[in-house]
């Protein structure tokens, strides 16, 4: 009997892999990411006394799409398959004077590599007898450094997980929520702007800020990836993790269905805030309601060849906000859409193209409340619409059994449109009094319009040599970004009564009014491009080396399309070692190292180098009237940060810096404890070796200017030019690495010529950028019952350091590449200590009890330490830098126009996270699912999640602001401002058939 007609099936043997991955709920483990979406099958075949089989026929064919595609082992007796859609696969295993195996049922997944090794039984053989213990399934990918959780659709449907990338992302370990202030997710270390997100290989990443993805159809995802250390050379621009998602797709037979999901305020417990006597107030007139749908239809428009899968998800948010004097009630209608087209033209080729939509339209109007607190006369309405348009196409060919070329093409568009509101009416907000008033009849603060795209393409060549598997790759990317923005009336008042210590030398209770008029115009551009080649070397059975190399290059234009920022010569080596310590899959040592770069941010072309401007105009308040104007004495300083034009390209980029990137060094270990129990632990160490940021150099600038010109006429006094004539002004600004020279070229005298300026690294001031995370994870995964699997973890982690990275969470800055940070020097003056998302212990604990077959409960919990808290004050002149710019300028900047900026309280240093902790949180969140069987009719579930299950209350944000920029004191100061989510339930009725 032939190796083609003799059948063996064989039971693999329980691994590390199909205990910890193979669950309903899979640990944080190694894994490989394919830049494509797709999956990786790939194995070993020997004789039961182990010896290599080459030329064995390997057959897989999808149980659902029909596809079918053929490899053979090398001599070495390895094969891999690389490019392959997700779903069940039936794999057989050929060769003469050997018996046929096959095994069905063979899940291919996202981003773990699946390995199938087979030990084969000669013809004749007693098979009733011989042991198959050599064969095995494995999901864990020996060959792979990096860390992932890799989770299903139908998982997610039974844990009361919303259905967003932060969600699923915190379930891992190494990731903690953002603060409330804007949300996302920071995984190791990094802050939420510093993550990759990906759909089918499209770069879906926020076009602007990077904090989190564009706005997706989520009933289209059928697995989603979190990528949390070892990330592949095929992978950049990012320094912290990557969210990798894939979306469904059509099969041989036909699917529809509909979904009808509302989380109703009815059953929804009312938010609270503090208010400034200290008390807290529940919200019990506020209003939340969300009602989505989703319509869909899949299958075969040519069996085993053509596919389609389309949905529409129509969606509505409702929500009445109050505040002290006003509420608004608000509503978002979405209309979002996904359709996806995959054509397997060939054995050895095919095609997929995937398209969505993301658009809608808010709408709000304003309310003065009433004396009983109420809804009162309407102050003005607000109208806005948000979202785009994007697709992709992508090539899959098998050019021989060892060599598979991949290729995509995609564009994302994503605008927004707001000019409602009072359009000729100035903002009032009123401090006097120690604590936020507003004052007036005034909605938004102005009218804005934006335009932004991503056009990306890539291709990538993966070549099997022997013992090596190499891959090599191109990716390009650019964005387009366009801003516009106008403020309403005046500009923005703000109202205050002089602090004992101001900026201004005004006695203390000398009330002043700032105005501040901002607006911008500009269109600018990032270009992103990168090649990169890895090799993942199987040294020895159980040995395996990956190396890899990426180099990129970044580049950014001002809104005059001049290039400012332009950066080369970045290579980034990704290099990693794994161990089956025992052979068998049972436990697995391995280590990895790499450096990932980060891309200076769109955001820091329109804040930056564009047609901004900025000014404020302080003047003494004489009173203020009935609608909140105000009546204005004597002007008592007046600054431009930017006066309307586009800056210098030359002025912006100090010609010595560098790119921004970190180093990561994580060395980790698994092991099986039996049949149903897997732990594993990790050790993580993340150093941001430099920074980019906005400075203001000013006063190194105008030591520079004193240092190499004609000291002699220095406040001459007699007519002739001085060097102080040469003087830039209070914002004079760059990118740079802080803690560096600056070469820039700037026309200093005003003859015409750019002089070559050089400004030591002590003349500017600033210290090192530094950030550092270390931490240590634990986690385990396993069976309690065979109805019962949990996936837990603990997390000890330390984050410190004198910046978060691009955006700031202490004041909320949600402004990548231009907070506060390195502004100025004194600003920096005690900046160095604990980060906002150091989150010290953080536990967490998922899982699913069936009931019955039917019937399922899933949990999701969590309990974490709190953050670390700050004071931010007014800066001394006597103290830290300020007593330098003062000798250099006369005065101190970070204090006279930063205000409350710094880190000092009633003028004694504060040092950065000194001022205590947040409370610890828990929370428990519940699912329950049940799903009627009616057979050929289909399928119905109905599914109830409750977030917040015990309403816990507990603070997630408090106050910050010691003192406001008049210098007085904040009576909220410590105050809780923000709090966990109320209890809320989100109840869906789902019906496949």
């Amino acid at each position: 009997m032939s190796g083609s007609k003799a059948l063996k099936r064989f039971k693999p043997r329980k691994t590390l892999a199909a205990i910890a991955v193979g669950s309903v709920l899979m640990m944080s483990m190694p894994g490989v990411m394919a830049a494509d979406g797709l999956g990786v099958l790939k194995g070993h075949i020997t004789t039961q006394a182990g010896a290599d089989i080459g030329n064995a026929r390997v057959v897989i064919k999808h149980e659902t799409k029909g596809i079918v595609k053929e490899t053979t082992t090398g001599a070495n007796g390895s094969f891999s398959l690389k490019g392959l859609p997700i779903g069940q696969y039936t794999v057989t295993i050929l060769k003469d004077g050997f018996y046929q195996v096959q095994e069905q049922h063979i899940a291919i997944t996202l981003g773990n590599a699946l390995t199938f090794d087979v030990a084969l039984d000669p013809e004749g053989s007693d098979v009733e007898r011989i042991s198959v213990s050599g064969a095995r399934i494995s999901r864990v990918d020996t060959s792979s450094t990096t860390t992932s959780q890799v989770i299903a659709i139908e998982e997610l449907n039974q844990l009361p997980v919303e259905l967003d990338s932060t969600a699923i992302a915190l379930l891992t370990p190494g990731a903690v929520a953002g603060d409330d202030g804007f949300g996302g997710v920071a995984i190791g270390g990094s802050s939420v702007a510093e993550n990759g997100y990906y759909l089918n290989g499209l770069n879906i990443t926020d076009l602007r800020k990077g904090m989190g993805d564009i706005d997706l159809p989520w009933e289209a995802i059928a697995q989603t990836e979190v990528q949390t250390g070892g990330v592949s050379a095929e992978y950049g621009r990012f320094i912290g993790g990557v969210v990798n998602l894939v979306s469904k797709s059509g099969d041989n037979e036909w699917k529809f269905g509909a979904k009808a999901e509302i989380a109703p305020d009815a059953l929804a417990e009312p938010s609270i805030r503090m208010k400034d006597d200290g008390s807290i107030e529940e919200i019990s007139d506020g209003y939340w309601q969300e009602t989505e749908y989703n319509m869909w239809a899949s299958g075969a428009l040519i069996e085993d060849k053509l596919f389609f899968y389309g949905l529409w998800n129509p969606n509505e948010e409702e929500e009445t906000a109050y505040g002290e004097n006003t509420l608004r009630d608000k509503e978002w209608d979405t209309n979002r859409w996904f359709t996806k087209v995959d054509w397997f033209m060939h054995e050895d080729h095919s095609i997929g193209v995937m398209a969505f939509s993301n658009e809608g339209d808010y709408t709000s109007t304003q309310f003065n409340r009433d004396e009983d607190g109420g809804r009162g006369d309407a102050i003005g309405l607000t109208e806005s619409t948000y979202g785009g348009i994007g697709w992709n196409a992508q090539y899959t060919g098998y050019l021989t059994d060892d060599i598979t070329l991949t290729a995509m093409y995609g564009e994302i568009t994503q605008s927004t449109k707001d000019n409602s509101g009072t359009l000729d009416q100035s903002t009032y907000e009123d401090y006097r009094s120690g604590s936020y008033e507003r004052l007036g009849d005034w909605v938004g603060y102005g009218s804005s319009e934006t335009e932004d795209k991503r056009i990306t393409y890539r291709i990538d060549l993966d070549w099997v040599i022997g013992d090596h598997t190499l891959r090599a790759g191109y990716d390009y990317e650019r964005l387009e970004i366009a801003d516009f923005y106008t403020p309403h009336g005046d500009g923005w008042y703000e109202y205050y009564a002089a602090g004992a210590d101001n900026a201004y030398g005004l006695a203390e209770g000398t009330e002043y009014a700032d105005l501040r008029i901002w607006g911008k115009n500009s269109e600018t551009e990032n270009v992103h491009t990168a090649m990169y080649i890895s090799d993942i070397w199987e040294v020895t059975d159980t040995v395996t080396i990956n190396a890899g190399l990426r180099y990129s290059e970044f580049s950014n234009t001002t809104g005059s399309g001049d290039k400012y920022v332009d950066l080369d010569g970045q290579f980034a080596p990704r290099l990693g070692a794994t161990w089956d310590l025992l052979g068998d899959g049972t436990s697995k040592v391995y280590a990895s190292y790499g450096r990932y770069f980060q891309p200076v941010s769109p955001n820091t072309n329109l804040r930056m180098a564009s047609a901004a401007y900025d000014s404020h105009i302080v003047s003494l308040l004489e009173s203020v009237n009935a609608d909140g104007s105000p009546v204005l004495g004597a002007e008592i300083d007046r600054r431009v940060v930017a006066d309307g034009s586009v800056p210098d390209a030359d002025q912006l980029f100090n010609n010595k810096a560098g790119s921004m990137y970190s180093d990561e060094f994580a060395l980790g270990y698994q092991q099986q404890l039996n049949d149903d129990w897997a732990v594993g632990i990790r050790g993580v160490y993340r150093d941001l070796k430099q920074s980019i940021e906005d400075v203001s150099f000013n006063y190194g600038m105008n030591q520079w200017i004193k240092d190499n010109y004609d000291a002699d006429t220095w406040h001459a006094g007699n007519g002739e030019t001085s060097a102080e004539d040469y003087f830039v002004g209070g914002w004079f600004p760059t990118l740079t690495n802080p803690g560096t020279g600056t070469e820039i070229y700037y026309d200093v005298d005003g003859d015409g010529v750019k002089e070559t300026v050089n400004v030591s690294s002590e003349q500017m001031g600033f210290p090192d950028a530094n950030r550092t995370y270390k931490a240590v994870e634990l986690s385990f995964s396993g069976n309690v019952t065979e109805d019962f699997t949990i996936n837990g973890s603990y997390t000890w982690s330390k984050s410190e350091g004198n910046t978060e990275g691009l955006v700031r969470s202490d004041n909320e800055q949600a402004d990548p590449g231009w907070t506060t940070s390195f502004d100025y020097p004194e600003l920096m003056d005690n900046g160095e200590g604990y980060l906002p998302n150091d989150r010290r212990h953080n536990f967490k604990l998922y899982g699913v009890y069936k009931i019955t077959d039917d019937l399922s409960i899933g949990f999701n919990s969590y309990l974490q330490s709190g953050r670390p808290i700050n004071a931010f004050g007014v800066h001394p002149e006597d103290q830290g830098y300020c007593v330098e710019a003062i000798e250099i300028v006369g005065r101190c900047y970070g204090r006279d126009w930063y205000g409350a900026s710094s880190f000092y309280a009633d003028g004694e240093a504060a040092p950065r996270g000194s001022m205590g902790r947040t409370d610890w949180v828990y929370n428990v969140d519940l699912n329950l699912s049940y799903t009627l069987d009616m057979q050929s009719a289909g399928l119905l579930n109905f599914k109830l999640n409750v977030y917040n299950l015990f309403n816990f209350d507990g603070v997630t944000g408090v106050d910050e602001q010691y003192e406001f920029d008049s210098g007085a004191k904040n009576v909220r100061y410590g105050y809780p401002d923000s709090f966990q989510t109320p209890r809320y339930v989100r109840a869906s009725v789902r019906y496949a058939f």
